[in-house]
């Protein structure tokens, strides 16, 4: 699905999430399940780290490593809530070409992601923060706040975990009118 997006770096990763055809409504699950979401996060992820524990194990030969367990975003803009519904998990790899600048967007719903190759910038439209994450690292997503994801030399390869509901979109293109007054500042 992103293969013509490394090919085309005009076309925006984020059009790789629209055509979201191959999610299949799940059965009802429970609302636990759901507030265990971030938690299921660290499950695949270990399986694709050479783990190190660092806390006992509770079973011989099975090691945990705790990637991410947050209550608020990169920026520690804090989560209010999950969405209302039947829940419904994707996880999603995600290939962002080399010096590729995605367009502004948000996303409606909690969502994290594991930087599996390269690294990736991300900066919020409204003040120009920003923070770097690379290889190893779970990005905390921000949740309805405008932003965007730069890859730099190596471009990115993400794993994405979302915790959503049916017929919700993933990512929602945003338009930002100008730049935010730091970018404005630093570019005089």
């Amino acid at each position: 699905m992103t293969s013509h997006i490394a090919r085309n770096p005009r076309l925006s990763p984020l059009s790789a999430l629209s055509p979201l055809r191959f999610l299949i409504s799940r059965p009802r699950v429970t609302a636990f399940v759901t507030r265990l979401a971030y938690a299921a996060l660290a499950i695949p992820a270990w399986l694709w780290l050479p783990a190190t524990a660092n806390a006992a194990p509770e079973t011989p030969g099975v090691r945990v490593q705790t990637l991410l367990k947050s209550t608020t975003s990169w920026d520690k803009t804090g989560y209010t809530a999950y969405p209302s519904g039947t829940p419904e998990l994707a996880v999603l790899r995600i290939t962002i070409a080399p010096n590729t600048t995605l367009g502004w967007h948000t996303h409606p719903i909690p969502n994290a992601a594991y930087v599996e190759t390269g690294e990736l910038t991300v900066e919020r439209a409204d003040s120009g923060a920003s923070k770097t994450y690379v290889a190893g690292q779970v990005l905390p997503e921000l949740v309805d706040i405008a932003h965007r994801g730069i890859t730099g030399d190596k471009g990115a390869d993400l794993i994405v975990f979302y915790a959503s509901t049916p017929g919700k979109p993933l990512a929602v293109p945003a338009t930002v009118p100008s730049a935010p007054a730091s970018l404005k500042a630093a570019s005089e």
